[in-house]
């Protein structure tokens, strides 16, 4: 009968009824974590069936696990009859020091909350902040990951991104080169005519090089492909091929316009120079003299 009566008392403590509620709360917190993460797959394969692919599976399931633990703290509040309002108004002067320690992660939050809703920088995009340059593997809402092009991953704070000038390489469907190209001041002036023509063929008949519309289901933006006289160099009358790429044929292109000027130059007897330095020498030179 003793251990009934002690077993009734510690049930009806205080501190069982705490602790009872305290697991309650942190496993709705779990549940909810786990839940965004599982309603975001599922967005994701749906995408996927229907023959689509998320723009940014990534951020997506950060904000999904967002709102799930924003909601599963509201409903903890509401349902356990938590009135922060007093725990708030006693902190005072520690609420004004856990304020400023704060302060860095609360900017960083909230401009991670501006990058995702503005659309300053998605998932998939290759940029550059600051002279780091990437691709966008995720935003979070503190930090944005970049996946750099030699193998690195980096987390910049988002203060830093929003705050920041950003350079997108490739906010359209394609993207210009622009090659220069040096002929001989040896070549007669009816070969140097030909110069043009000759660099227009080749971007004309390479099929890497991209001929379509720049944006998306608009055929009055229809990219241009051609080749401008650059000026008399020191060593060589210069020119420039200027053509547009898609972004998986950004290197391969470059080869096969470099190749085929190159083949199209040999064939028509037109070399490519070398840098040459004239030297004038004051006075006489006799046979024998040492320089």
């Amino acid at each position: 009968m003793a251990t009934s009566t002690i077993s009734l008392g510690f049930e009806n403590s205080a501190f069982f009824y705490y602790l009872i509620r305290i697991l309650i709360a942190i496993g709705v917190l779990v549940a909810a974590y786990y839940l965004g993460e599982y309603f975001a797959k599922l967005i994701n394969k749906a995408a996927y069936i229907s023959g689509k692919s998320l723009r940014a599976p990534n951020t997506t399931r950060t904000i999904f696990k967002f709102l799930f633990i924003l909601v599963a703290i509201i409903v903890i509040i509401t349902e356990f009859n938590i009135n922060i309002w007093p725990l708030l108004t006693s902190l005072g002067i520690a609420g004004i020091i856990i304020g400023l320690a704060l302060q860095t992660p609360l900017s960083n939050f909230f401009s991670g909350l501006m990058v995702i809703v503005t659309d300053a920088v998605n998932e998939g995009d290759a940029i550059d902040i600051n002279g780091i340059a990437g691709t966008v593997y995720e935003v979070k809402f503190n930090h944005t990951i970049i996946d750099t092009w030699d193998g690195k991953r980096i987390h910049i704070p988002n203060s830093a991104v929003w705050s920041s000038n950003v350079t997108k390489y490739w906010p359209k469907l394609s993207r210009r080169i622009d090659m220069p190209i040096g002929v001989p001041y040896s070549i007669s002036p009816e070969k140097m005519d030909v110069i043009p023509k000759l660099l227009k063929k080749v971007l004309d008949e390479e099929p890497l090089v991209y001929k379509g519309s720049l944006v998306k289901d608009d055929p009055n933006s229809t990219v241009s492909n051609y080749v401008t006289f650059d000026g008399f160099g020191s060593s060589s009358v210069n020119f420039s091929v200027h053509f547009w790429v898609l972004r998986n044929d950004y290197f391969d292109a470059q080869n096969a316009v470099g190749l085929d000027i190159f083949r199209e130059f040999t064939k028509n007897n037109i070399s490519i120079p070398y840098n040459q330095l004239d030297v004038h020498l004051d006075g006489k030179i006799n046979l024998g003299d040492h320089l």
